[in-house]
């Protein structure tokens, strides 16, 4: 018995194996920019800073859940000027989102954040269990 080859169902099972992955990339196309942000570990947290000039801290969303941070908001077009008179607009507006899974348990109920000059700081403590803690030999 001869079983032949069909490349169009091998492409389907695989489109399928990455719909998942897909999906969310699909939601996060749908915010129009993503803020510059660094992130770094301490021996007691996992800090995290965004750049977010011109967005309101009020237009900004934090929550942590099962490990990871969520950071959306939005930055509105100044209304100031009307949209016929601009020559030149570079700069992204509209909502954004980012998410980050923590590299160890954090304790999310302990978060903090800070906003100013645009920059917005954000520490999440680590879990006792989570952090590095050195174990001296007895001789």
């Amino acid at each position: 018995m001869t079983i032949k080859w069909d490349p169009f169902k091998d492409m389907m099972l695989v489109n399928e194996f990455f719909d998942p992955i897909h999906n969310a990339l699909e939601k996060e196309k749908s915010c129009t920019w993503s803020p510059s942000v660094d992130v770094y570990e301490t021996p007691k947290s996992i800090v995290l800073t965004a750049e977010l000039p011109g967005v309101q801290s009020d237009d900004i969303n934090l929550t942590i859940q099962d490990n990871v941070l969520t950071l959306k908001g939005e930055r509105r077009f100044e209304k100031d000027v009307k949209q016929e008179n601009y020559r030149m607009v570079e700069r992204n507006y509209g909502n954004f989102r980012r998410r980050f899974t923590m590299p160890c348990e954090v304790a999310g109920d302990k978060v903090t954040a800070s906003f100013k000059d645009g920059v917005l700081k954000v520490v999440i403590p680590k879990k006792a269990a989570s952090r590095k803690i050195s174990v001296g030999l007895t001789k």
